[in-house]
């Protein structure tokens, strides 16, 4: 039976204290509420082109309302972490989880796009505060190599978001129209909730004094480092280069190749899978330089976007087109992965921050950078979309460059040190 705590800070209220001891169900829920952001970013695509005929407006203007919840999502990283380090994780998760259900009721009942996209800005601030609270839970409760263990799950679970969401939102724009997203994700959180309600609890063990001045110089530290804001900006690139497809496929799926919604998830489903299997690969390579392995991924999205753009100026058809967005999407999987890592062991006493920050900034400008260059090059095709992952991977190549000369100076700069004493 799990043991009831009162936890300190909860002004006299009795509130469960989650320990190693008695977190099984804990790590459930915590596990449960990971793919959260996947799921919420992308069950919904197969139906952007029927929410754009419903409320009578542009492709691009329904493409905002993902663009405003990456905005949510990553704003919310820079500072929640302070936050529920300070006040703790339990109620401020319980109150996002409370939001994001009544959000997408509220949006099921939309009058128009722009309420949507103001709901869609709330739902990125809830489930932002809901996922960073839910990663800190882990590294609150357990220690040593059983914490090892869970971390090493949290890509697979992840990734389960954006793999199966856009698959299940297919069939549910199919047989219901675009509301049914929306209830399915007010369900999930509400059932999340319940059992939250019922069997959850503070996470935290020490809580941390809300000094801004100390919080300032860590976020100056980290935002002045030129290697962690180099692996920002890879991160960022990489991500855009997955976003554009989010944005642009399902109208050209559905209106330029004229298949179904349910075809526009079976696409989104592979994409999925071609991220996880850029992710495998890095892990693969951990033994590979940093700058050698992103020398090799640079090559190959330049070439993949290159042959992608003369493929279109012949014959473009659905099978050319996610074969090529399939090796884009590994590439910049494997990236990903790779310059994650490198932001999270770069300042390991201050990971938590690392991790909002990089993942903060990530969610932040890639919903500008992506929807940037979707509205630019107006991407409705196979040939605006080649080009739109040209761009990319080419500031991806010069991100490469600018790598080896931080790396040429610091080799540079650095005198050869006399050996110590003793050594």
């Amino acid at each position: 039976m799990s043991r009831i705590r009162t936890c300190p800070g909860s002004q006299g209220a009795s509130m469960r204290k989650i320990t190693e001891e008695n977190a099984g169900f804990g790590t459930f829920i915590a596990f449960s509420c990971l793919p959260l952001s996947g799921m919420t970013t992308d069950v919904y695509l197969p139906s952007l082109p029927a929410m754009s005929s419903a409320f009578h407006t542009s492709p691009s203007v329904t493409q905002l309302s993902l663009t405003f919840f990456m905005i949510g999502i990553g704003v919310t990283q820079f500072f929640i972490g302070n936050v529920l380090d300070s006040f703790g994780r339990y109620r401020t998760g319980v109150v996002a989880l409370f939001l994001f259900v009544l959000s997408n009721v509220a949006l099921i009942y939309s009058p128009n796009i722009w309420v949507v996209n103001v709901l869609r800005l709330l739902q990125g601030v809830c489930v932002g505060s809901v996922v960073v609270g839910k990663r800190a839970f882990f590294v609150d409760v357990f220690q040593g190599d059983r914490l090892k263990g869970f971390l090493s799950w949290f890509t697979i679970v992840w990734s389960a978001g954006p793999i199966l969401a856009p698959f299940l939102g297919g069939y549910l724009q199919e047989g219901f129209g675009w509301q049914a997203n929306f209830v399915f994700l007010a369900f999930y959180a509400g059932a999340i909730l319940v059992l939250e309600l019922l069997f959850g609890g503070e996470s935290l063990r020490h809580r941390q004094r809300f000094h801004l001045p100390a919080i300032a110089e860590r976020y100056r530290t980290m935002l002045t480092h030129s290697g962690f804001m180099l692996s920002v900006l890879n991160l960022v690139l990489a991500y855009s280069a997955i976003f554009v497809f989010s944005l642009s496929a399902p109208f050209i799926i559905e209106h330029t190749l004229q298949q179904s919604p349910v075809v526009t998830g079976y696409a989104a489903l592979l994409m999925g899978f071609a991220w996880m299997v850029g992710g495998l690969i890095a892990k693969s390579q951990l033994h590979r330089g940093l700058i050698q392995k992103h020398a090799v991924i640079a090559a190959e999205m330049l070439g993949v976007a290159i042959v992608m753009l003369l493929i279109s100026v012949g014959t473009s058809n659905l099978v050319t087109l996610l074969l090529c967005c399939f090796l884009v999407h590994v590439a910049a999987g494997a990236l990903y992965n790779i310059y994650f890592t490198e932001c999270l062991t770069m300042f390991p006493k201050n990971a938590g921050l690392a991790s909002g920050l990089a993942g903060g900034c990530a969610f932040l400008l890639t919903s500008v950078a992506s929807y940037g260059v979707v509205a630019a090059i107006d991407v409705r095709g196979q040939g605006q979309l080649a080009l739109a992952y040209l761009i990319f991977a080419a500031l991806i190549a010069a991100a490469w460059m600018m790598g080896r000369m931080i790396m040429a100076r610091r080799w540079a700069g650095t005198p050869v040190e006399a050996p110590a004493k003793g050594a």
